[in-house]
This record gives structure tokens, sequence and C-alpha cells, in this order.
């Protein structure tokens, strides 16, 4: 049996040199494709509102606040939500306080639809104090931490979370009005105060 010409040898070495490349190429392709098509959505948080209801005969008070989470991409579920208000000149131990959340999780909301989503805390006793203060702060803050899915398409991605911040946030009447005549944007009460 003759030994097969050098000049078949290395042709066939080149073919299977270019298919594996463009074995490679698609898979990368593939991929590429996938991690885009099923990434997260950019979702936009921003409070919309607020206010403080106090109590006629106690220093008790309620402090409400309405997100307003978007995606313009893709049909956002989440799986849980929190909501917290800190308060950077309150005493240590008092500095945040979590929120009741409205409406409950899960929530589904449809596609590119603004959800409002209505967060209080009800401030009782030493807690007002402490963490309202004079009842003039405009040093809140709001941290939403959430755990969402997006659906694009017919395909749901893995579960994500989800932090913002937004500040400076203001829920008294006297500090929104402060705000306002030092030069706070973003209309009488410095509203919406967009999250990052």
């Amino acid at each position: 049996m003759a030994p097969p010409a050098a000049g078949l040898t290395d042709q066939s070495a080149k073919q299977y040199t270019l298919v594996a490349l463009a074995a490679t190429l698609a898979v990368a392709i593939i991929v590429t494709v996938f991690s885009v098509v099923l990434c997260p959505a950019r979702l936009t948080f921003s409070v919309a509102h607020t206010g403080f209801h106090k109590s006629v005969k106690t220093t008790d008070g309620t402090l409400q606040l309405t997100l307003t989470p978007s995606s313009q991409r893709a049909a956002v579920a989440y799986k849980s939500m929190f909501v917290d208000v800190s308060n950077s000149t309150a005493a240590r131990w008092e500095s945040w306080v979590r929120t009741t959340v409205a409406p409950p999780m899960p929530l589904q909301p449809s596609r590119r639809e603004v959800t409002t989503i209505v967060a209080t805390v009800d401030l009782v006793g030493p807690l007002a104090v402490e963490f309202a203060g004079n009842m003039t702060s405009s040093s809140f803050a709001v941290i939403v931490t959430a755990q969402a899915r997006f659906k694009v398409g017919v395909a749901w991605t893995r579960l994500y979370d989800i932090k913002v911040s937004c500040a400076p946030v203001s829920f008294f009447p006297a500090a929104k009005a402060s705000r306002h005549t030092g030069g706070g944007g973003g209309g009488g009460d410095g509203l919406p105060v967009k999250c990052v």
C-alpha cells in the first residue's frame, strides 16, 4: 500500500481547522444572542409621592411614599420587594425602618405598565420622635430591595437581585418647602426622585 500524498493531508488538516473555527464561531454567536436576549431589562424606580400624617393627640404618624418601577423591554415578575426608609440624622439605633408594601408580592404587572407601589410605615411612640426628629428633616433615603424575573418573548430569565437607593426624599411639609426655596429641583417638593 502506498502512503497518502502529502498534499492531501495538508488539505484535510486545513479543512478540519476551518470546520472547527466555524463551529466555535457559531457557538459564540448563539451564546451571545442568548446572553443579550435573556439579560435583565432596564428598570427605573422613582419616588413619585411622599406624605406624613400625624395623629392629633400623640407624636405618632405614618410615612407614605409611592414608587413607580417601569420596564420598557420586558415583562417583570417581582417575587419579593422590601422598601426601607433611612434617616442619616437619626440616632444610630433608629437610622432605618422597614415599610409595609402594597400590593402584596408576588406581583406581575403587564409589560410597559407603570406600576404604583405604596409603602407605609407607622411611627409609634419613641420611634416617632427618634426617627422623624423635629419633622423638618430632608435627609431621608428610600432603599428598594427586590427579587425579579424578566420575560423576554416566551422565556423567563433567572431570578435577579435588585437594589436601588433614592435620595434625598422629604416627607414633611416644612422640609419640602425649604428644599423648594433652597433650589431643590423637580417641582415644588422635589419629586419625583429618581433611584439609582
